[in-house]
């Protein structure tokens, strides 16, 4: 790195930090995410003796520079629990295969919300989809944020990167936000690492998210809203 740009990247490291936006279904590809983008490829629905396969309605339009990261999001009902989760397995695992197929950033992304019911599971299924994968793909795993606060969750836990995801976080809400904002040494090592989740319907003081050298965004609003070609630390409150 030339020495005018280390000396900036030391004074204003959110310049530099990588900014992902999440494509969910028809969501559209912002301007200050052209260099990678992370994919919603396929929904798995887990409910009752069901297992439930649907593909993104369609695939977003992207500048053949774009780096995709394949992102499988796998649903686990909470009105009607699987039965036996074991039998998704399989299922799961090939699906994330072909997600990974798919991609060009040299990531996929797994997106999963378990319950500590199903933790035991959970981190058998990660073990086995990064034992699967080729090794030059790696394997990014998203978590709720009160994960973060559960050392059995992510403890060794067979990813290359944990993405904690700091929004729609419930009743916890208000306690995790002032871990982050107070005390973020709190949370678990994975989840002050490189890389978090954001939305801009949430927003934090920049000063959080440019703690990771990766921002991922999830809107609410499929980036279609006024000011959507702005990177989203630019609209956070100081």
């Amino acid at each position: 790195m030339p020495a005018v740009l280390l000396i900036l990247a030391l004074l204003c490291p959110a310049a530099f930090a990588q900014q992902t936006a999440w494509l969910w279904d028809e969501a559209r590809l912002p301007a200050w995410s052209v260099h990678e983008a992370a994919v919603l490829q396929r929904h798995i629905l887990l409910t009752g003796d069901d297992i439930l396969l649907r593909p993104r309605k369609r695939w977003p339009a992207l500048p053949p520079s774009t780096l995709v990261t394949p992102v499988l999001h796998v649903e686990v009902s909470t009105v009607n629990p699987p039965v036996d989760i074991e039998k998704s397995r399989a299922i799961i695992i090939s699906a994330l295969l072909d997600a990974a197929a798919r991609g060009s950033s040299g990531w996929v992304q797994l997106d999963m919300e378990a319950k500590p019911s199903q933790r035991v599971f959970y981190r058998s299924l990660v073990r086995d989809i990064r034992a699967a994968l080729p090794s030059r793909i790696k394997l990014s795993v998203t978590a709720l944020a009160w994960w973060c606060r559960a050392p059995a969750w992510l403890d060794d836990l067979a990813a290359d990167e944990v993405v904690p995801m700091f929004f729609r976080m419930g009743k916890d809400s208000a306690a995790m936000r002032a871990i982050l904002e107070q005390s973020p040494t709190r949370l678990h090592a994975s989840c002050r690492a490189r890389s978090a989740g954001f939305s801009p319907q949430e927003p934090f003081a920049r000063a959080v998210s440019e703690r990771y050298a990766k921002n991922y965004w999830f809107d609410r609003y499929a980036w279609k809203r006024d000011g959507a070609d702005l990177p989203p630390t630019s609209r956070s409150p100081e």
